[in-house]
């Protein structure tokens, strides 16, 4: 059921919303008196829904937040040109401007979802329920208590990762208020939320006890929002320059960055020893799951944003395993925009799981003649992501059907928890502890059959002895692991690596190809060809991705593959024109890398001086 829910907005902008999922059908708390809305659990859990509501928009987890934001980095990359500043194509190369078409859909919507999470913290905070339960012990009041609060901080957390210090409101705006906000620090916005969820955690409940379970805030999800905050917070980040605004300042680390380091170690260390949760779940089908609206409370998920098919997501077409439009495929079409790097596809150990998932360099067209869907070989500039497909959906959404696909997003999962844990424990005891060992091994064994788990997880991990080897381990991992989650672009940047990362991407697509010309160097495996035939039940099979082969097998047909990425003329390589396109270099000449956007033109117009852009073309 779809029904429209009107909030208002902070920040400027009266905006309307729909619902997306049948649990987020709710009345808007603003039609209704404050009294009514929380004097009963069942009007809060109504206007608590609403939150939920706002991040299913098209601007925030439906597609802009979650696809748009965070590309281009060193492992998925969306195919953009030189001339696309205003638009989302300029989110993926850094450069675009205050006028970007694309920002303030995003900045309106994260405040409008603010707003309704402030109004929700308010009426609970001044209703009778709150006063009767301990903060200590979980309760449905304290539940929705903290899921307001939890979903404030995801959206804020957005906001600061996007544009750096912004105006931070604690509650819901009125019509008389001053809207004329100046940005806070960045370093105070997270402290602020980090404290807040630390207080609201022990009332809440995991998801086991949750009916909806992981597609609403659950204490597991808080535990590891509060781990993601805290490494958030103690990373590095542009810091501008105070006394010239034309300067993009410097990338900086927080001197108390070990407090949080500690903070995110707590949080990520208690739901590890809850036993909550666990790996249960092939690689592959928790993201089946998604397409599925299967959701196991015990398992990997955390938190998902909740999706409608027909209403909202964006997920299984922008993003996921492409599919060719035809009449006959009743599943309808998509066109994915994001890929992974060539780079990132021979990362991976030949034996991983997670490489097959990942990365697909295949299309499904419609074959006529033999009345079936199946595999059609792709190139090294089209290896999409392949967790999420409409292939997979329970309910097809039928021919020529595009977006609105009703796939969740992932926001939290245990294996982010895992990791942030064996990074946690790495740097506070300048290297590894058993207790870091082990949770890189759980995150690990999943990807590997468990014939291969003594040479591919505990050989691996034990040979892992120093502080920098076990950190470079986990930054490994944790792209192994989330490609296409919208993570790796934000690590890369807590880590002060995201420039670095994309200079040695350009040269690592150069090296490649040219070893994989000559069979020479350090990339002398990287296979010049692949080579495909079909099988009879319209899957591909392909060989060849792991070495370089001289020639095709009996009955194979040739694609090229890494040798495309250069040509040759005499003794020269020549770099293909998508390498300079999608990696140039002016995008990473200035240091540092100007990777937060600046604020919406229409923002700085209407805040009367308040807000001043300090980045990007104005």
């Amino acid at each position: 059921m779809k029904r429209t829910i009107r909030h208002i907005t902070a920040l400027w902008l009266l905006l309307t919303v729909c619902s997306c999922a049948d649990f987020l059908s709710t009345e808007s708390p603003s039609t209704m008196p404050d009294t009514k809305v929380f004097s009963t659990e069942g009007d809060t859990y109504r206007a608590v829904m609403n939150i939920y509501a706002v991040l299913a928009r098209n601007s925030l987890y439906s597609q802009r937040v979650s696809l748009f934001a965070p590309y281009n980095n060193d492992i998925e990359y969306a195919k953009t040109n030189a001339t696309a500043e205003d638009s989302r194509r300029g989110l993926w190369d850094y450069t675009l401007t205050s006028a970007n078409t694309e920002t303030l859909p995003m900045w309106a919507d994260l405040y409008m979802g603010i707003n309704s999470a402030n109004e929700c913290i308010a009426g609970i905070e001044n209703g009778p329920l709150l006063g009767a339960t301990s903060p200590e012990t979980p309760s449905a009041i304290r539940q929705l208590y903290g899921e307001a609060k939890a979903l404030r901080a995801l959206l804020y957390l957005e906001l600061v990762r996007n544009w750096g210090d912004v105006p931070f409101l604690t509650r819901e705006t009125r019509y008389n208020d001053d809207f004329y906000i100046a940005p806070t620090d960045r370093d105070e916005i997270l402290a602020y939320l980090i404290d807040d969820l630390i207080d609201a955690e022990p009332g809440m409940f995991y998801a086991s006890k949750i009916a909806e379970a992981c597609e609403r805030m659950n204490r597991g999800a808080v535990q590891a929002l509060i781990a993601r905050l805290s490494l958030t917070r103690g990373g590095w980040a542009l810091r501008p320059n105070a006394d010239d605004v034309s300067d993009p300042g410097r990338m900086v680390r927080p001197d108390d960055y070990e407090k949080y380091y500690r903070i995110a170690n707590t949080y990520a260390r208690k739901l590890y020893e809850s036993g909550k949760h666990s790996l249960g779940l092939s690689y592959k089908q928790v993201f089946v799951n998604e397409a599925q609206k299967v959701f196991p409370s015990n398992d990997d998920m955390l938190y998902e944003v909740a999706m409608a098919m027909s209403y909202s997501s964006y997920v299984g077409h922008y993003i996921g395993q492409r599919i060719d439009n035809s009449p006959s495929i009743i599943y309808g079409y998509s066109n994915p925009w994001f890929m992974v790097t060539m780079p990132y596809f021979h990362s991976f150990d030949s034996a991983d799981q997670r490489r097959s998932v990942n990365c697909t360099p295949y299309t499904w067209v419609w074959n006529n003649t033999k009345g079936r869907i199946e595999q059609k070989i792709s190139d090294w500039k089209n290896i999409y992501i392949g967790k999420w497909s409409k292939l997979d959906m329970k309910t097809p959404q039928g021919a020529g059907a595009t977006i609105n696909t009703g796939i969740n997003f992932p926001v939290l999962r245990y294996t982010d928890a895992l990791l942030m844990l064996a990074e946690t424990e790495n740097e506070l005891n300048d290297g590894p502890t058993d207790l870091a060992r082990e949770a890189l091994k759980t995150a690990r064994r999943r990807a590997f059959a468990s014939a291969l788990h003594a040479e591919k997880v505990d050989n691996y991990v034990a040979a892992l002895t120093g502080h920098d080897d076990f950190f470079e381990a986990v930054a490994q991992e944790r792209a192994w692991e989330f490609c296409g989650e919208g993570i790796r672009k934000y690590d890369l940047i807590r880590w002060n690596r995201l420039r670095q990362s994309l200079i040695d991407l350009r040269q690592k697509h150069i090296d490649m190809a040219v070893g994989a010309r000559t069979g020479t160097g350090k990339y002398k495996d990287i296979p010049a060809n692949i080579y495909w035939k079909l099988l009879d039940d319209g899957t591909l099979d392909i060989v060849g991705l792991d070495q370089n082969m001289s020639s095709a097998p009996a009955g194979y047909s040739t694609r090229g593959w890494a040798k495309e990425m250069v040509s040759q003329s005499g003794s020269e390589y020549i770099v293909n024109d998508a390498v300079d396109q999608w990696w140039r270099p002016e995008i990473y000449n200035r240091d540092p890398m100007v990777y937060i956007y600046p604020y919406p033109k229409d923002v700085v117009a209407e805040s009367k001086g308040m807000i001043v852009n300090r980045y990007g073309k104005r």
